[in-house]
């Protein structure tokens, strides 16, 4: 889905620290056009439990807790990033499974 390779996703990582709460690190390819980065929370039906919306992105490198407000979500949970800069014009995606803390 990349449009170029402007503020492409290198990498997005999902751990689940507790049934309500995941830590969600991102790390975009450096660039100056400071994307927004929609990150989407769903489950093993596809119904979504949980958005983020970062506007006008700074730094290349992101952690931060994302709150999973649905009780009953079902896993396995994934987690879906994606950047752009109009809303429906995406510049990139990129989808992980939700790993469990060890």
């Amino acid at each position: 889905m990349s449009a170029s390779l402007e503020n492409t996703i290198q990498t997005i990582n999902g751990t689940e620290i507790s049934n309500s709460r995941i830590q969600v690190v991102v790390d975009l390819d450096e660039n100056h056009t400071k994307p927004n980065l929609a990150m989407i929370l769903t489950d093993a039906l596809g119904n979504e439990i949980s958005r983020s919306l970062i506007m006008g992105m700074i730094e290349s490198h992101l952690e931060f807790t994302l709150h999973v407000r649905v009780p009953d979500a079902q896993p396995p949970l994934q987690l879906t990033g994606i950047t752009f800069i109009e809303e429906d014009k995406p510049i990139d995606s990129k989808s992980v499974a939700v790993t469990r803390l060890a």
